[in-house]
């Protein structure tokens, strides 16, 4: 039995997945070398057949809580298998690959000051209830796509909109400070905030150019071949290889600079979530690709005190010395040890910048629970910067 859906460049039609005999089997229907699907899926003549979807095509499921809100509601209805889920979610896949689907659903909207000044104690909720389905992202965290508007007079914006289960309590804040942990180290990151509830951490999406077209993303997952549960596979290095086959000539120093920095301080803010889909590259076209922009960064030993990097370096899953990331930045990144020094030195005075603003927090915090576990994500701060 086949099944299929057409694929979209630039909304034209590139080429074809086809479901066949437990099979997928994509095929480019055009000779446009521009409208390749992937950077790893070269236009060619040659069918690219695997016995599961294609790590592009995947990159664009739902996983975690919206995975199981969505099979919840149309498991009775659809099939809700990977290649059931793309097309159920065909319509709301918009970026630089586009599906041919049914008829969009309307798309509902809210002002970014509903987000910010929250009025409903279960804003979140029903984000949710409206969002969901036109909601394609990954992670297993709770996360609606919203689109949202700033003015009356601009268009639409895209924001990525996040809660917490009651595993991770205030992980809104969590991620807020140490994204800007990330920010005052000068590493490129979204425009996020913080509702003001300390409930939502709130991020525009940043594949999306100020005239509304959309830039090409792929995470390292894709990138390198893999499927999305092999997101804790791999190494460190691994990406570093990646960045260094892939970057434009033009933007890989930077890259390698910026993705040292960013070894360094998921370190320092003990972030044991940093897997492959967590970094991913932009690009333009083939010969204009970058590191994307810092996102996802949390502190997890304030959840798990003995939680661990979530891949290898220099073959440890231990949290890293200053020695091993001077090594490793030498080795490779291709930094000098002048440079690797300028960068850490940056990290330290980042996390140091941060301290000071959640000790101001701190103090002036009504909320006995807040208090308490920003004291606690002030400790792990601290003492990775004694």
């Amino acid at each position: 039995m086949k099944d299929n859906l057409h694929v979209k460049v630039f909304s034209e039609k590139a080429g074809t997945i086809l479901l066949e005999n437990n099979e997928y089997i994509f095929d480019y229907t055009t000779e446009n070398q521009d409208a390749f699907v992937s950077l790893t899926m070269p236009v060619r003549a040659k069918s690219y057949a695997h016995s599961k979807l294609h790590p592009i095509f995947e990159m664009h499921l739902p996983e975690g809580y919206l995975l199981s809100i969505i099979k919840k509601h149309f498991s009775k209805i659809t099939k809700t298998d990977n290649f059931g889920l793309l097309k159920l979610m065909a319509h709301s896949i918009k970026g630089r690959l586009t599906y041919e689907a049914n008829a969009a659903q309307e798309e509902a909207t809210l002002s970014i000051d509903e987000l910010l000044h929250p009025k409903s104690e279960v804003l979140f909720d029903e984000l949710v209830r409206r969002f969901a389905l036109n909601s394609p992202l990954s992670g297993v965290q709770p996360k609606v796509l919203a689109k949202v508007r700033d003015k009356v007079t601009l268009p639409l914006q895209e924001y990525i909109v996040k809660s917490w289960g009651d595993e991770y309590p205030h992980l809104a804040l969590n991620e807020f400070y140490c994204m800007k942990v990330v920010k005052s180290a000068g590493i490129e990151v979204p425009e996020f905030y913080l509702s003001d509830d300390n409930k939502l951490f709130i991020m525009k999406r940043f594949d999306i150019k100020e005239n509304g077209t959309y830039l090409g993303f792929e995470d390292m997952c894709v990138l390198q071949a893999r499927q999305a549960h092999e997101k804790y596979e791999g190494s460190y290095e691994s990406i570093a290889k990646t960045i260094k086959t892939f970057v434009s000539p033009k933007h890989k120093k930077k890259a390698l600079r910026d993705f040292f920095k960013m070894m360094v301080i998921n370190t320092l803010v003990q972030n044991g979530d940093a897997h492959l889909k967590n970094f991913g590259l932009l690009y333009e076209n083939i010969q204009n690709i970058w590191l994307a922009p810092a996102y996802d960064v949390v502190c997890t030993t304030v959840y798990i005190q003995k939680d661990i990097p979530a891949l290898h370096l220099l073959g440890s899953k231990k949290w890293w010395s200053k020695a091993f990331l001077i090594r490793f930045g030498k080795e490779n990144c291709e930094l000098s040890s002048s440079e690797i020094s300028i960068l850490y030195d940056e990290c330290i005075v980042a996390m140091r910048t941060i301290v000071i603003d959640i000790k101001e927090r701190i103090e002036r915090e009504h909320d006995s629970d807040v208090k308490m576990f920003l004291s606690a994500l002030e400790r792990v701060f601290e003492k990775s910067i004694e």
